[in-house]
């Protein structure tokens, strides 16, 4: 049967492909369904619909035959909107061909589009770049429906082998982000005069790492939780949809190669931000959503804005990084869009510092502005002479004293 690999990268190897589809997916061919820039095929025919997939150099056998076993059990817990890999008969692990070098899966497809506005931008080094949706996309209720299938994924996920699968718990995420702060506020602050972005980044990271750090500290009970498999890159191209406007409905959640064990926190903070940016609102529709479907205690509900805020000085750190301080970056085509989503997530950082760290100089000044405004503020203009050539203003002043 013919094969159509045209809309595949240059990069790829086409005989690889093909030798990988006859052993996996035997008399299947491509379709044009999937962006050039992603490592995956869909393939048609006799096998039925399926998702060949190349695997990155450095990825482990045992790691992608761990993620067969977690999705295998999710979908045996009637969390249908994963994908499954082809598997070794009577066994749960990937099947898995190896051709050249590369290694290859099988996975279900899931019919639908990418929720995100992701256009297969990529950056010098051709890894993609994940950005949040715009607030005006007003995707508010296919979040939702994303947090109740994790909640129900968590679940399905308590005691699953993990053999295979790397911990990654709320301590480990707080030695990171100690590293990454010592390491980039140096690098960035060195750009931080002549760009405000980087100062107001600086300012965020500097209020709400101690905070939000001490805040996970106190929660024991979560801090080295590890009972459930999470995703952990809920970001808007791995969530599939149908439908335009308000009727789009979740037909699938994809893109689990960064799964872990740890705590479901993890995966609640990504969706408050990595979906459309942080918002109270939002926020507090994700936490009822999940708990409707899976309980949710309340140290857990607390410390979600403090874990989303370290995710947001580390994602946001990096988007820096690669606007200013990446030569490469200058007039390259993923430029405008990178600059659009890093001040989508910036003021996420700002919001979310707000409320863990608030400024108090700052929020005095906004409060009288604000009061200003409601009390029909206007400019300033000279001062009102009264019949006498009085200063009626300064009269007025005197009076209040």
């Amino acid at each position: 049967m013919e094969h159509d690999y045209r809309h595949l990268s240059t990069k790829f190897d086409m005989d690889a492909w093909l030798d990988a589809t006859d052993e996996l997916v035997p008399g299947n061919h491509s379709a044009n369904d999937v962006p050039a820039y992603r490592p995956f095929v869909h393939m048609l025919g006799p096998s039925g619909d399926m998702l060949l997939r190349q695997w990155p150099v450095d990825e482990r056998p045992e790691h992608v035959r761990a993620m067969a076993r977690v999705l295998a059990r999710l979908n045996a817990e009637g969390v249908d909107l994963v994908p499954t890999f082809i598997t070794a008969e009577g066994s749960d692990d990937a099947r898995i061909a190896t051709v050249k070098d590369r290694h290859y899966s099988a996975l279900s497809w899931l019919e639908g589009r990418p929720l995100g506005r992701f256009g297969g931008y990529v950056d010098p080094d051709g890894k993609p770049i994940s950005l949040p949706l715009p607030e005006s996309a007003h995707a508010d209720e296919v979040i939702v429906q994303v947090a109740a299938v994790m909640a129900r994924a968590h679940e399905a996920s308590l005691g699953v082998d993990r053999s295979g699968l790397p911990v990654y718990t709320l301590a480990t995420m707080l030695e990171h982000m100690r590293k990454y702060w010592f390491e980039h506020r140096k690098l960035l602050g060195d750009k931080a005069a002549d760009e405000r972005d980087i100062r107001r980044w600086l300012r965020c990271g500097n209020r709400i790492i101690p905070t939000a750090s001490d805040l996970i500290r106190n929660e024991p009970g979560e801090f080295t939780d590890n009972s459930v498999i999470v995703h952990h890159d809920l970001w808007p191209e791995n969530i599939l949809i149908t439908g335009q406007g308000t009727e789009r409905q979740l037909t699938g959640i994809v893109g689990w190669r960064h799964m872990s064990a740890g705590s479901a926190v993890l995966d609640l903070a990504q969706m408050t931000i990595q979906m459309q940016g942080w918002s109270a609102a939002l926020t507090e529709a994700i936490i009822e959503s999940y708990a409707t479907a899976r309980q949710l205690r309340p140290d857990q509900r607390r410390i979600v804005p403090a874990v989303a805020g370290l995710m947001l000085v580390e994602i946001v750190g990096n988007l820096l990084t690669l606007s200013y301080l990446d030569d490469r970056m200058i007039g390259h085509e993923a430029t405008s869009v990178l600059r659009s989503g890093m001040k989508t997530l910036l003021d996420s950082l700002e919001r979310v510092t707000h409320i863990l760290a608030p400024d108090i100089d700052q929020t005095e000044r906004f409060n009288r502005q604000r009061q200003g405004k409601n009390a029909g503020y206007s400019p300033r203009f000279p001062a009102r002479k009264g019949e006498a050539g009085r200063d009626v203003r300064g009269e007025k002043n005197r009076r209040k004293r």
